[in-house]
């Protein structure tokens, strides 16, 4: 990762969720075994799944000199297969950024992850409705009905 990126992150396995945000061997063997990491990847539950800490131990990540802060935040990652043969892909941007914006889809399946921790599917489905159409709206009258239930 870019050289600022590595001063922020750890490769230790983390003790708690806030650590967790931060610790790349965490991150990467979750991701690897679930996919993408979302609320539920950082929870005490998850934390101590065995399969997670077992795949962790074997993630390493440092600063690479070769990619500059200067272009974005660039992340290259690199998987070694068992028969030697590699996986790699590299971002220069990080996905939601203004250079490497949410797709529709990703926006919508982000607020579902976030508002389903407190509401029911169909209230969280009327309300990214309501969020998708905020400036044509003439009234927030359905849109405070549903946080209130909340």
């Amino acid at each position: 990762m870019s050289p600022s990126s590595a001063k922020r992150v750890v490769t230790k396995y983390p003790i708690d969720v806030e650590s967790a945000k931060f610790s790349a061997s965490y991150v990467v063997a979750y991701s690897l075994l679930y996919g993408a990491p979302k609320i539920k990847a950082f929870t005490q539950e998850a934390l101590n799944d065995a399969r997670i800490k077992a795949l962790a131990g074997l993630v390493t990540a440092s600063a690479d000199p070769q990619l500059s802060d200067e272009w974005g935040n660039p992340t290259r990652v690199r998987i070694t297969l068992k028969d030697g043969g590699t996986l790699q892909e590299q971002r220069d941007y990080p996905i939601g950024s203004t250079e490497l914006p949410l797709t529709e889809a990703q926006v919508e399946e982000k607020f579902m992850d976030c508002a389903m921790q407190t509401i029911s599917e169909d209230a969280a489905r009327k309300l990214f409705a309501i969020a998708s159409t905020i400036t044509n709206r003439p009234s927030f009258g359905d849109f405070w009905s549903l946080l209130r239930k909340a």
